[in-house]
Order: structure tokens, then sequence, then C-alpha cells
């Protein structure tokens, strides 16, 4: 598909920023939509459009090949100051605006960016595979879950649903967004490390997926010349490490990071299982330390 045109939601945010620029380096024209952007993109090969796709994508928005769903509040109810049943809507609303939309436009694919957030701690054993039955039950769960199950029934045969489940990601230039107030643990570490401050690693140490965040638009492009599965896939690397060894990674990469082991609270879930995918099967994702390396080489005075 390169060469055509992609409309990514919450193209603002973290992950969203990241497929922006990943599918312009792959020689996509990209049209990134967002409430506020805390830069504009400064690359020809990208538009920029300020709006809240809630009330409907702009009409000026043209017609794409491929729609990435990646707009998504994640901060919790309570922190917004809002009910449960407002932050569902919240997040809901817009879904059903940009399906609106894909019904008219009819692009050729459409991915929604659920999350391993859909599974409950107890849902998995060794780790989580698709097949595993999600159980989570909290506001951000019920509605990534609800959403699985709206895209694939709004979308008509034209539009090939694609639903994937991402789960941690870790990239440069992760920021506190009001819609994503909480941030990945590898960016509390690096945070910490720049600060001078230990880096807390929970005493049971649990395991975790990691994926480079610049990674994901290359394999989506590749995901979405296949045949869709018919079902959530779980889209990430398949190399796991323990907490430890990241915070020691990056212990390694800061002068003066030291890490601390403090209490743990509450359970982590199992590492995500990536699908069995044929068009991923030789994709080379980042190994973590690559991308922490290049994530604190950004960060280094010129």
């Amino acid at each position: 598909m390169s060469g055509r045109r992609v409309l990514i939601t919450g193209a603002g945010g973290f992950v969203g920023r990241a497929l922006v620029a990943g599918f312009a380096e792959l020689g996509w024209g990209v049209i990134g939509v967002d409430r506020a952007f805390n830069e504009v993109s400064a690359d020809p090969r990208v538009r920029c459009v300020v709006a809240d796709v809630a009330t409907g994508v702009p009409e000026e928005v043209p017609a794409v090949e491929l729609v990435v769903h990646a707009a998504w509040v994640t901060t919790d109810p309570d922190s917004l100051g809002i009910t449960r049943s407002a932050y569902v809507a919240l997040n809901i609303r817009p879904l059903l605006a940009v399906l609106e939309h894909a019904a008219r436009s009819r692009p050729a694919a459409f991915v929604f960016l659920s999350s391993s957030g859909v599974f409950a701690a107890e849902d998995g054993n060794a780790g989580l595979t698709d097949t595993d039955r999600p159980t989570g039950s909290h506001p951000y769960a019920a509605a990534k879950r609800a959403a699985e199950l709206l895209v694939p029934a709004a979308l008509d045969s034209e539009t090939a649903a694609h639903i994937v489940r991402l789960g941690y990601l870790f990239g440069p230039d992760e920021q506190v967004r009001p819609s994503r107030e909480r941030l990945s643990p590898i960016a509390g570490w690096l945070g910490a490390a720049r600060a001078g401050e230990p880096l807390d690693v929970r005493s049971d140490d649990p395991v975790r997926e990691w994926t480079f965040a610049p990674d994901l638009a290359a394999a989506l492009e590749r995901l979405v010349e296949a045949t869709p599965s018919g079902h959530p896939i779980h889209l990430g690397s398949p190399r796991t490490h323990r907490d430890s060894e990241i915070a020691a990674l990056i212990a390694g990469m800061v002068s003066g990071a030291d890490v601390r082991c403090v209490p743990a609270e509450g359970r982590v879930k199992p590492p995500m299982i990536p699908s069995e995918i044929p068009a991923l099967h030789d994709f080379a994702w980042t190994e973590v330390p690559t991308g922490l390396s290049a994530i604190v080489a950004e960060e280094v005075p010129a």
C-alpha cells in the first residue's frame, strides 16, 4: 500500500505520533487528527487536523485507503472527575463517528487499536493469547471490549476490519497528556534516571512484553495487506523482560542511576503473546536495548 493515504486519529498522542512518523517514512500520505498537538509535523507528507472527532470527522479530510483509530482516553474517570458512563461515552462516541466516516468513504482497511488492558490479571497463566477470554471489568477494559465488537459489525464487506491488541509500548518523546495521565514503566524509569532518583522495581519483578512504538507502522502496513483474522489479534514483539532487567539496562546507560526494590502493589498481568500472523513471521522487531539506546541518544545534548 506504499504511496497511499492513511487517516490516523489520536495523532497527537504517544502512539499516534509514532504511527504518523512511521507511515510517513514508509511513503504514505498521512492525515493526523486530534483535539490537540504538542507539535505539528514539518514533514510535507503529513497533514495535521485539529478536531474533536466525537462531533464527526471534518469534511476537509479526504478519502483514504486506511483508517487507524488510535484515539482513546486512558486516564481513569475518577482522575478526570467524571462518571464511569461519561468515560465510556468519551471513548465510544469518537469511535462511532469515525466508523460513520468510514462507512461513507469506504477505505480498504480499518484498524482499531485495542489493548491487552481488556484482560484481568487472572485471565492468563504464562502468557495472554488471543484465545484467552478477556474479563477485565473496569471502564477502560469494558469500553475497549465493546469497541472490539462494534468495529466489524459497523463496517461493510468493502472495508477489512482489523482489531489489534497492543501491549506494553516504549519509544521516544513519551509525554503526559490529559487523556493519558500515566506513562509506561520504561518512561517512568527513564524520567527517574534523568532526575537522579532511584529506579523503583517491584519486589515481585514481573515479566512484561515490550514493543518499540516506532515499529508499529511497518507492522500494520504488513498486517492490512493480509486477510483479517476475524478476531482480535495480539500485535507486538515476542520478546519479554523482567522489570529488573530493563531497569538495569537504563541504569547502565544513564550515569548515576541506581535500582531500588519496592513492595509490590496489586498484580501485573502475564505478558501478551503475539498472534501467529504469516505476514509478520519474519518481522524485525526492535530489541529493547537498541530502542533504549536510541531514546537515550536523542536526549544527549549536541
